[in-house]
């Protein structure tokens, strides 16, 4: 099947540009001799041309991320196939998919199962990693497991992002942006030479976006009327000592702080509910009809975020001999979110989360990575040892509305009575549910890594190279969670039944003052094994085998049993991988014509899932996922002409086990795996008349997926394309360039994920992709 497959997509994919020369090398002591038109990559730790490295990976260059407008990760996905990332509620609920396989990132108990480094510094989550990246050199998407040498979990790949070194040459930037949807933005560059060996550069953002929805708010206390809107600043400032090639030290710090409304959903289906939630809203409560393109939803609780996301870091690199040198890598990373919430979906006042801080996360995290990088005759080799400290606080809280136990009464009754829940709690009306009242947990995790790890190239003959990796981890989590029910879960304690909804884990007594402990330790070795032939000068293939791990750990939520009393075991297993991938990289034409094939097989064993059943979350691990296919990119340079293009066909399936409570993953195609997926872009640039005249163009295709990890066929995104584009005129030496620029441009709309709404039977809302968008950018060099 793989050899039909790769003979079609080989025929049928686009020829893409070349991407740009000239990008600077950020590793320190390894010498290449790489052509001037090749990228230099470090996804193995060391430098080496793309086209020699054994890995599937697409390169995205800080120029072309500049050309597409793309700012974060989840902008650049439109430059890179077989790449999705999302966000729900909030944009701390961010999940990055490759291949169909990516840890839904609603549950910060869950790590990511793509990692993303920054700089050499592993992010928590991928959440962690949504903020402004600056001037970037390069992003490096690394696909299949990545476990021997990055960090921690890595089971499905790593998306490395490398900044821009600072220069002893100076330079400004001024980039001033408007355009629709209120689309404001500001940012500056420098970077220079500060001292004798000192050089520094500093990178200040201010962007904001007003929301992309119409929101009907009842009778509040809501008074904002759009939703979904952009609102940060950004800082991020380098320090580079260069000692004249035998030590080099880096310094960065960043400050990232968010001041946003998100996130509300569009109804895409409206069930038999909605004459309730209406009979109790000031306005109509939920839609009417079902119009994802209009953009409306309706919500009376506020859904303000906030956001600051803040870090430092220090790579020193020491030449101990020629070919030995010493890295060092030390970081420490603070992230704080909180957020309001209307967990209802709809204008009624039925239950909610304050945006006051009782709804939040902080992620404290430091990393220590030492490692030694030498080379011989024969070999070439890395050893080093990585410790990694985490400290999670999750604050979660669920209030009852002036409505709950109003419609929680029509719910049981059928509409008939309203005072339903009285009746059977033998309390007063309005006494059961308390407007006001209800839980307010805190989970304090603790979680410690430390691994040793190795790789080597032994170079068998002058065009055959034998790849080795291993990682041995031991991972030690402890987990305290702190129940407390406001009102002491009274509904629950008198109900006489309907217990199922009298008794949901917020509002169950058997939670009340209650603290549980849970502990865990773990070691897990993974490796990987490659052989390389260079078959000729300009035609690279390999052949690779390696295993991923993502560690277990603990469901941050109420979690209770059939019977109503407390699980007090909320674990879940690790998470395990194992792949084989054969794959070849030719360039042709004088090196003008770049094809990178790749075919794949990923298995993976105790998937972990987290997924949305209406009223709570549940943590899942899936038996068997496996993940299988073929890729292709490529990239064609011709006069002022650059292309690119790439095809990923994937298959990305459950296995035959039953998963309670989610009987449709038996056999069933995985959440946000598109079988077939595919970019093409173009990027012209000529002077005429001295002027610099541009053009860039970018499309992203994927073909239908479910947006459900319950993969219910509501929830199915049809097959969309979305097309980006610019045009520009400025000077022959770019210091100053006019553009005008398009995104989305054909006004796609497209779900990002789809959701059952709470208590809402036959109702179901999306959270959406950004609308159209066009403007105009100013940027000043010097």
């Amino acid at each position: 099947m793989i050899s039909t497959l790769s003979c079609r997509l080989l025929t049928g994919t686009a020829l893409a540009g070349v991407l740009l020369a000239g990008l600077n090398t950020p590793a320190f002591s390894q010498d290449t001799e790489a052509e001037p038109t090749e990228v230099i990559v470090t996804a193995q730790k060391k430098a080496e041309p793309l086209s020699r490295a054994p890995i599937a990976m697409s390169v995205v260059s800080g120029d072309q991320m500049e050309k597409a407008g793309a700012h974060d990760l989840k902008d650049m996905q439109t430059l890179t196939p077989s790449l999705l990332i999302t966000s729900t509620a909030n944009e701390a609920q961010t999940t990055a998919r490759l291949r169909g396989v990516g840890t839904v990132g609603d549950n910060p108990g869950l790590d990511s199962s793509v990692g993303v480094v920054i700089d050499g510094v592993s992010r928590a989550r991928t959440a962690t990693a949504m903020s402004d990246l600056g001037v970037l050199d390069r992003v490096e998407v690394l696909k299949g497991p990545q476990s021997d040498i990055y960090g921690k979990g890595a089971s499905a790949g790593v998306i490395q992002v490398v900044s821009k070194l600072p220069s002893f040459t100076p330079s400004q930037t001024l980039e001033l942006t408007a355009g629709g949807q209120g689309t404001l933005g500001i940012a500056g560059y420098a970077t220079g030479k500060l001292a004798d060996k000192w050089a520094g550069s500093l990178s200040l953002v201010k962007r904001q976006r007003d929301g992309q929805y119409t929101v009907h708010t009842g009778d509040g206390p809501r008074t904002r009327t759009d939703d979904g809107d952009q609102n940060y600043w950004s800082a991020r400032g380098q320090l580079l000592y260069d000692g004249d090639g035998w030590s080099r030290l880096r310094i960065i710090g960043d400050y990232t702080k968010r001041d946003e409304s998100c996130c509300v959903g569009t109804a895409i289906a409206i069930g038999g509910t909605r004459a309730y939630v209406d009979q109790l809203a000031a306005d109509d409560g939920t839609a009417s009809t079902v119009d994802p393109k209009a953009r409306e939803a309706w919500s009376n609780r506020p859904t303000t975020q906030k956001l600051v996301d803040s870090g430092l870091s220090a790579q020193w690199d020491l030449r101990l001999a020629n070919n030995v040198q010493l890295t060092s890598i030390t970081a420490y990373r603070h992230w704080d979110h909180t957020n309001g919430y209307d967990a209802d979906f709809s204008s009624a006042d039925i239950y909610y989360r304050d945006p006051n801080g009782g709804f939040g996360n902080r992620i404290d995290t430091w990393s220590q990575e030492l490692r030694l990088n030498g080379k011989s005759a024969r070999f070439e080799w890395m050893a080093g040892l990585y410790a990694n400290s985490e400290d999670l606080t999750r604050h979660d809280e669920t209030l009852y509305g002036a409505d709950y136990e109003s419609y929680l009464g029509l719910l049981l009754s059928g509409g008939a009575n309203i005072n339903r829940v009285s009746e059977l709690t033998g309390l007063p009306v309005g006494q059961s549910f308390v407007a006001g009242q209800g839980n307010h947990d805190t989970y304090r995790q603790h979680e410690r890594n430390l691994a040793v790890f190795g790789h080597a190239e032994w170079f068998l003959s002058d065009t055959v190279s034998l790849l080795g990796g291993l990682r041995y981890n031991h991972q030690t989590k402890s987990l305290t969670s702190a129940f407390t029910n406001s009102d002491g879960g009274i509904a629950c304690a008198n109900a006489t039944g309907s217990l199922g909804v009298l008794c949901l884990p917020w509002s169950n007594p058997a939670f009340n003052d209650l603290t549980l402990s849970q502990k865990d330790a773990e070691d897990a070795t993974t490796g990987s094994l490659r052989l390389k032939w260079q078959a000729t000068p300009n035609l690279m293939t390999y052949a690779t085998y390696a295993t991923g791990w993502k560690g277990a750990g603990f469901n941050l939520d109420r979690e209770q049993k059939t019977d109503y009393t407390v699980d007090t075991d909320s674990s879940f297993k690790a998470e395990t991988s194992r792949s084989y991938e054969v794959g070849l990289k030719g360039r042709f034409l004088d090196r003008r014509l770049a094809v990178d094939v790749a075919a794949f097989d990923e298995a993976f064993r105790n998937f972990q899932l987290n997924t949305f059943l209406g009223t709570t979350f549940v943590v899942d691990s899936v038996p068997r996922l496996r993940s299988k296919g073929i890729e292709v990119e490529s990239r064609y340079a011709i006069g002022d002409f650059r292309f690119n293009g790439g095809i990923t066909y994937d298959e990305a399936k459950f296995g035959p086990e039953a998963v309670p409570g989610l009987p449709l993953l038996a056999n069933g195609t995985a959440s946000f795996a598109p079988r077939w997926s595919g970019i093409y872009g173009l990027d012209y640039t000529r002077e005429i008349g001295g002027y610099r005249f541009a053009a860039t163009f970018s499309a992203k295709y994927n073909s239908d997926y479910n947006t459900g990890s319950d993969l219910s066929p509501i929830k199915v995104q049809p097959a969309y394309t979305l097309y980006n584009g610019r045009l520009s005129i400025g000077a022959p030496n770019e210091s100053w360039t006019l553009e005008i620029w398009g995104q989305n441009l054909m006004d796609e709309t497209y779900y990002q994920v789809a959701f059952a709404a709470p208590f809402q039977s036959g109702t179901y809302d999306a959270f959406m992709g950004q609308p159209r968008t066009v403007g105009l950018t100013l940027r000043l060099k010097r």
